[in-house]
């Protein structure tokens, strides 16, 4: 499988940064990864480095090809949902800490990604927007029931809330999937709502499908930046360039670099039914604490 990937994150005109994005390369796939803090909650950055942290070890655990790209994807939230609980109870004081997320799993020439929230994935070709996913907010609901139009939903008041995300209650959340058979230069973005709030969709298919991709990721990011000045959020932007099957996945240095430090990543177990178990003992375990502590 051969790609290029490239990602940027942004402070924005924000005091602290609750983004996080990732791109991960083993044995032929590659996972990429974008999480939101959820700033009305405590501790969104928390929230979000747990969760990138998660799906990294999820990711890395898996020995050879994964034949069941949904069911992994559906684990590796879930479990990263637990882990985001279990960190904000551990927190002194202890916090309810949620994030969104969206993340994608590319192998051979097949693409399937899952999330929770408002951070979004866009399928691009030749210049076309052949799909993105859809927000769980009350607007983007509106927005598909035909009640408020795209240019409306970012000035509508209830444009910030998001009805599902990673963290918060112990209630496992409904992720949405989709997938994909890739294309030569299709072109894979996720972002947080910093960037995709900020320009307009057709900005976003207008990205080429060649050259190179650092450049042109931190390109859209600075115009970005600049379209929200002096309120930009903070923005993260992921992007992939699919080019064939076979030979080998290509990663800019600062999609390297985060994928080597975003966490400790064993290599020594996959998500099976043993894993299932584990996840429920461990829900069962948090649900146990809240009840003694009432």
């Amino acid at each position: 499988m051969k790609t290029v990937t490239a990602l940027t994150n942004r402070l924005g005109n924000r005091s602290n940064n609750q983004d996080r994005c990732l791109v991960l390369e083993k044995a032929g796939r590659v996972l990429l990864v974008v999480a939101d803090g959820m700033g009305g909650h405590a501790r969104g950055e928390l929230a979000a480095q747990t969760a990138i942290d998660s799906l990294s070890r999820s990711f890395m655990a898996q020995q050879g090809r994964i034949d069941k790209p949904q069911e992994f994807l559906r684990k590796a939230l879930h479990a990263a949902h637990l882990e985001v609980v279990d960190a904000g109870r551990a927190a002194d004081p202890p916090v309810n800490p949620r994030t969104t997320c969206v993340a994608c799993l590319v192998q051979d020439d097949q693409a399937c990604w899952a999330h929770a929230g408002d951070s979004r994935l866009y399928l691009l070709r030749g210049g076309t927007l052949l799909t993105r996913t859809r927000d769980h907010t009350p607007v983007e609901e509106l927005l598909q029931s035909g009640v408020i139009t795209e240019d409306e939903l970012h000035s509508h008041p209830l444009r910030n809330s998001v009805s599902r995300c990673l963290g918060g209650g112990l209630k496992l959340p409904k992720v949405s999937f989709d997938q994909a058979t890739l294309q030569e230069n299709d072109m894979l973005l996720l972002c947080s709502d910093g960037l995709w709030s900020a320009l307009p969709e057709h900005r976003l298919a207008e990205l080429p499908a060649d050259g190179d991709l650092e450049h042109t990721v931190n390109l859209l990011t600075d115009e970005a930046e600049l379209a929200s000045y002096p309120h930009s959020d903070n923005i993260s932007l992921v992007c992939l360039r699919w080019l064939s099957a076979g030979m080998q996945t290509q990663a800019d240095p600062a999609a390297a670099i985060l994928a080597e430090t975003a966490a400790a990543l064993p290599a020594n177990q996959e998500n099976d039914p043993l894993q299932e178990a584990i996840n429920d003992i461990h829900r069962a375990m948090l649900e146990y604490a809240s009840e003694m502590k009432k």
